[in-house]
């Protein structure tokens, strides 16, 4: 499933707002969730927390998740390799 840019938030001059990824983390809930924490690579000031996105999802989420990210990385080696061979 992927979203259209309209639907994406930007900033003042109608970039995306997009955040490199630092670190991710999974836990599970209850037996009932699972957790992804995702840490972005954005400037922190001493003291503060990493900023990062804390999801809790059902199973069904998580498979939809998991099946949107390699999906996404297989279209990034399909046009990475046809790249590499023009």
């Amino acid at each position: 499933m992927s979203t259209a840019f309209a639907d994406w938030e930007k900033d003042a001059q109608g970039r995306l707002k997009v955040w490199p990824l630092a670190a991710f983390s999974t836990a599970l809930f209850a037996n009932e969730r699972g957790g992804v924490r995702l840490e972005i690579a954005a400037p922190v000031n001493a003291g503060d927390s990493v900023p990062a996105l804390q999801l809790a999802l059902d199973p069904a989420q998580l498979r939809s998740l998991s099946e949107a990210l390699a999906d996404a990385a297989d279209q990034l080696d399909r046009i990475n390799k046809a790249a590499g061979s023009a």
